[in-house]
């Protein structure tokens, strides 16, 4: 097949969950003899991206997303939400023209509801089947945000950017040949709040090679805590902020030697001031798996966001022990006590930490079953089948409907 994939970033390099999310589903299905021509926003001249050119014809599109005072403030007159409103270009809009009018596609596959706009004009002007890649049910990570949100003017913004989303994203959803959001959970808000939607799930994986059977712990720094993710992501802030302040001076008292490294670029002033013997920044680090095995038990202390944690899968899949909240593990199939450890309150949260600090036959238990679980669901070889699976399907139902003159 011939696949036209639009994303909202250049999926390179691959270090964070939504990078990691698009980059495997490209490589993936160009493994499988597809060919992939790839519209993304990004840096033009970025050499950087030689790896991901070898699996698509990448068209970088140079244009800024970031958040502004003065498109905040334009967006008040505006019904979209301002998390859409940026990625709204005339200039992208003709690149893709450009590349649809010399190309011949199958199929077009967008990544997130922030280009979804872009898909149904495809759909509109060129009658070819779209599907809609949802990383993330937008509107619940708002709320979610809401929820933990104490400034009163903020929590005003907030509340009027969740309604638009809220409208917007229904519509959206309605809209495609195929929605593919990444968890059940995620498609039944999804359902709920656009009953026809045509829904289906398609989860994230692990790349093959981070997969690690059960290491001595011996190997390990002896009471060890990391968190991995990309630190100028509100949701990450948010779930460090509050296992520094809430959960981990619960754990010091139950286990005074412990210390947590943190692993992600971009941390704020407002992160790094919790910096200690205690607490211990790393940054980047090129090598994650060498990295993370160092370590004995991983938190995902999150309580805003959506859609699926794939450093949670990646570090399961290393036989990284995890401690998280429901939030934070929603959408993978693991269970409380079997292949991780759950916890919401700050007291729930340190002590199942603590246990899983003093129990090492636990920590190896609880790893040897979350190995298993990403193992047996969780690799991309089989999430690029699936996607290949929809393509086909919506192909065959968008060429009858043109037979029969729907189109």
């Amino acid at each position: 097949m011939k696949i036209l994939q639009i994303c909202s970033q250049v999926p390179y390099p691959p270090v964070d969950g939504g990078k990691v999310g698009i980059f495997n589903i490209t490589k993936y299905l160009a493994k499988r003899g597809h060919k992939i021509a790839m519209i993304a926003l990004g840096d033009p001249v970025d050499a950087s991206y030689a790896p991901l050119r070898s699996y698509c014809d990448l068209h970088v599109v140079s244009m800024s997303t970031k958040n502004s005072v003065i498109g905040v403030a334009l967006n008040l007159f505006s019904s979209l939400p301002y998390n859409i409103s940026k990625y709204s270009s005339n200039k992208l809009q003709t690149i893709i023209a450009s590349v649809l009018n010399k190309n011949t596609f199958d199929v077009v596959h967008i990544d997130s509801l922030h280009m979804a706009s872009y898909g149904v004009w495809i759909m509109r002007e060129y009658r070819l089947p779209v599907i809609l890649r949802e990383h993330n049910v937008e509107s619940t990570i708002m709320e979610r945000y809401l929820f933990t949100a104490t400034n009163p003017l903020l929590r005003i913004y907030i509340a009027m950017q969740l309604r638009r989303i809220k409208r917007y994203e229904a519509k959206m959803a309605g809209e495609f040949d195929s929605c593919c959001p990444i968890t059940d959970v995620d498609a039944r808000r999804i359902i709920q709040m656009q009953p026809n939607a045509k829904i289906k799930v398609i989860s994230g994986g692990v790349e093959g090679t981070l997969f690690t059977e059960y290491c001595d712990t011996k190997e390990r720094i002896p009471n060890s805590l990391v968190f991995i993710g990309v630190l100028n992501w509100i949701p990450n802030q948010d779930a460090l902020e509050w296992f520094i302040k809430e959960v981990f001076p619960r754990i010091l008292i139950g286990a005074p030697g412990t210390k947590l490294f943190i692993i992600g670029k971009d941390a704020p002033s407002k992160l790094l001031q919790y910096e200690s013997e205690k607490i211990i920044f790393k940054g980047f680090i090129p090598d994650l798996k060498k990295e993370t095995l160092k370590y004995e038990i991983s938190i995902a202390p999150f309580r805003i966001g959506g859609g699926l944690r794939l450093k949670i899968i990646e570090c399961l899949a290393m036989s990284l022990p995890v401690v998280a909240t429901e939030v934070g593990c929603e959408g993978i199939e693991v269970k409380d006590g079997d292949s991780i450890l759950i916890g919401n309150t700050a007291e729930e949260f340190a002590e199942k930490t603590l246990h899983l600090l003093n129990n090492p036959v636990l920590r190896e238990r609880i790893a040897r079953r979350g190995y298993t679980v990403s193992d047996r669901l969780y690799r991309w070889e089989s999430v690029a089948e699936k996607f290949e699976e929809v393509y086909r399907r919506v192909i065959s139902e968008v060429g009858q409907r043109k037979t029969v003159g729907i189109l």
